[in-house]
């Protein structure tokens, strides 16, 4: 018993109130070295845990079998196993730390900027309540000042549920050669609006050095990423709202109207309709017409004020016909990106520590520069290759009969087999990027996406060869006259043309865009960012990686002496200022390094891949199998399911937009609703909306 300054403790050497139990013992010191050792090599928490269960004695219940993830954890923090991830037990100390040591590497840091809660920064209108975090590597700007010239689609978008704390995570995006997606820069902050994306969007353009003039901006439906987009980088040559979105957004709004699943199918697809038209003064009637026909209706016309209000206003945003050339009508390598990053680098898991979740972003980050190599060295196939592939066979098949010359090697006309379209196939001029063809080419037909256009809306809405191309050039093989960019450039402003009538005369050739693998110093070294001497997109990833991985060229020696001289500058710093909390986290950090030490001697050896005994063409044996005998579900009628409507119902419900439209009424018919009449049945569309 003890007592002092009444406080009265009492000491008991046995426990009170319990026996020995296994649900009061702890696993012994060996036991949690052997699972320290297990965790140290990355082995995950769950086969950590089935190892346990299978090692163990099975004869009798131990402590062993006890374990659990909670146990996992303990040893994670006593051994410090997660040291590269949290720096300290309060997160915002932790991301402070890592900061820290990122800014170690100078120039090369991926840190562009911070701010923490509690600080205030009036130069970017940010308040005491604001964080954000900017991070951009120099492989990401290498490969953004690659990818990146005049009317490129970049797209812009925020993602939730990264953290416990509602910051979200802001990505740009700009899309390769291959047609894919790159993140080109990352931004964490506590809210999503025009004041910080504009700050975001100027340390970007700050760290570039210039900014990105004449993009085709790719955003969902809201005015912030736009509005800070125009002030930073000037006003966008287009600007899109992702086609997949709107879709989303009008059939979520098909409640809006008060009738039955007919009637709400019925409106989906003719606005479906509206939107996928490929001219614009039809378009444009169409419009006006469905407007006028939907408001008249009762059960359609709080839908109606909502589409006037909402979409018939802009439609230069998301009508497919103001977009045609473009070769852009979604976002989706953004949202998929999104996607990787929670259910695969988070394991499908709401991280809630912002640590957890800045390594998580970093993991990304290394997978997609190893992506990145791999195209730059070995190329990649990619579904837009198939695409090409499946568009080739489709070319090929179709009737030669259809083709005409308009101009030899230069023009050419498609009849379309199903309808009265004629569509015209055109040899470009030039074609952007330094070598004849790109990596979106067709093996067999020796062109690739930017060799021809065609005024198709497949070729005008995506980046592929469309089918027409592929049957122009396997009929009559046009000489290939398209040289690249550049050489155009270079001829036009050669000496000896200076006095001609050049097409290129009155263009600003000052800007140099560069679509090879090496970065042209023009676009590296600027005013207002001095950087060192251009390295290739291969040199800035593989620093990337060498950054942030333990250097192997040094010695063991080396690095003991590296490690007295951490060891003396913690000591020296400790004796000058004396602070107790610093002094009490260095000793706690120590004895985990020191139980790390212990985990990493134990640490078991990956067993060796056994040498193949058989041959390598052995013919594969047949394998089982399991099949699913499940009878499929009826689905419902293709007239009352909200899917995207074909080519006849596309007819069927623009020409009822116009009034008197032969169809099959419920009133004459049995059937419910049919898109192909007949001669002899006609009503009013008013009516049947």
């Amino acid at each position: 018993m003890w007592n002092c300054a009444g406080v009265k403790v009492t000491y008991y050497v046995d426990h009170v109130g319990h026996d020995h139990e296994l649900a009061h013992q702890q696993l012994t010191r060996e036991q949690r070295s052997q699972i320290a050792g297990m965790l140290a090599t990355g082995i995950p928490f769950d086969d950590v845990l089935d190892k346990i269960q299978l090692s163990g004695d099975n004869s009798m219940v131990s402590r062993l079998h006890l374990t659990s993830k909670q146990d996992l954890k303990n040893i994670v923090r006593d051994f410090n196993l997660s040291s590269s991830v949290t720096r300290c037990q309060n997160d915002a100390d932790s991301v402070a730390a890592w900061i820290e040591q990122n800014k170690l590497d100078g120039e090369r840091s991926i840190v562009r900027y911070v701010k923490f809660q509690g600080e205030a920064d009036t130069v970017r209108g940010l308040s005491a309540d604001d964080f954000m975090l900017v991070l951009m590597s120099e492989a990401q700007i290498v490969a953004l000042l690659n990818l990146y010239r005049p009317l490129k689609e970049v797209a812009m978008d925020s993602t939730h549920g990264t953290n416990a704390y509602d910051y979200q995570l802001t990505t740009l995006m700009v899309v390769d050669e291959h047609g894919e997606g790159y993140p080109a820069a990352f931004c964490f902050s506590n809210r999503v609006t025009e004041t910080t994306m504009h700050t975001f969007l100027t340390v970007c353009k700050e760290t570039l050095g210039r900014p990105l003039t004449d993009a085709v901006l790719m955003t969902d439906d809201t005015e912030v990423y736009a509005n800070a987009w125009t002030a930073v980088m000037g006003c966008p040559a287009h600007r899109l709202l992702c086609a997949w979105h709107i879709d989303r957004v009008w059939r979520k709004n098909m409640a809006k109207i008060t009738g039955d699943s007919l009637l709400k199918a019925t409106v989906y697809k003719t606005v479906r309709a509206l939107m996928e038209l490929p001219d614009r003064e039809a378009f444009e009637e169409k419009l006006a017409e469905f407007l006028t026909t939907a408001a008249a209706d009762k059960k359609t016309e709080h839908f109606a004020a909502y589409f006037h209000k909402e979409y018939a206003s802009r439609p230069q945003l998301w009508a497919f016909c103001y977009r045609r050339g473009l070769q852009v009508h979604h976002n989706m390598h953004l949202e998929a990106l999104h996607r990787v990053l929670k259910h695969v680098h988070m394991n499908g898991r709401k991280v809630k520590r912002m640590d957890s979740c800045i390594h998580a972003l970093l993991r990304l980050m290394r997978s997609k520069l190893h992506d990145r190599l791999l195209k730059v060295h070995k190329g990649k196939w990619t579904r837009h290759i198939m695409g090409i592939r499946n568009r080739h066979r489709k070319g090929i098949a179709c009737d030669p009969a259809l083709v005409t010359t308009v101009a030899a090697d230069t023009a050419y006309a498609v009849k379309s087999p199903t309808t009265d379209d004629v569509y015209l196939v055109e040899q470009n001029d030039t074609v952007p990027h330094a070598t004849a063809t790109c990596q979106l080419r067709c093996q067999a037909c020796n062109v690739c996406v930017h060799t021809f256009s065609c005024n198709c809306m497949d070729a005008g809405l995506r980046s592929t060869i469309c089918k027409h191309v592929h049957l122009v050039v396997s009929v009559f093989h046009p000489l290939i006259r398209c040289m690249p960019e550049s050489e155009a450039t270079a001829t036009a402003n050669s000496p000896m043309l200076h006095n001609t009538n050049s097409a290129f005369d009155g263009e600003d050739n000052e800007q140099i865009y560069v679509d090879d693998v090496d970065v042209a110093t023009e676009l590296v070294t600027t005013a207002a960012t001095v950087r060192s001497a251009p390295v290739s997109e291969t040199d800035a990833i593989l620093e990337a990686f060498s950054s942030q991985a333990p250097s192997t060229h040094t010695t063991t020696r080396q690095n003991i002496e590296k490690a007295k001289q951490h060891w003396n500058t913690i000591c020296a710093e400790m004796e000058v200022d004396e602070n107790p909390e610093v002094i009490a986290t260095v000793c706690e950090d120590l004895v985990r390094l020191k139980s790390l030490i212990s985990a990493l001697k134990l640490k078991p050896q990956l067993a060796e891949l056994k040498e193949p005994r058989q041959p390598s063409n052995k013919k594969m044996t047949t394998q089982r199998y399991f099949a699913s005998t499940k009878r499929k579900p009826k689905k419902r009628k293709a007239e009352e399911s909200m899917s995207k409507p074909d080519n006849n119902e596309k007819a069927y419900l623009l020409s009822s937009l116009s009034g008197q439209t032969e169809v099959i009424s419920s009133t004459l018919c049995d059937t419910d609703h049919d898109y192909h009449a007949r001669p002899d049945d006609i009503i009013t569309f008013e009516q049947n909306y």
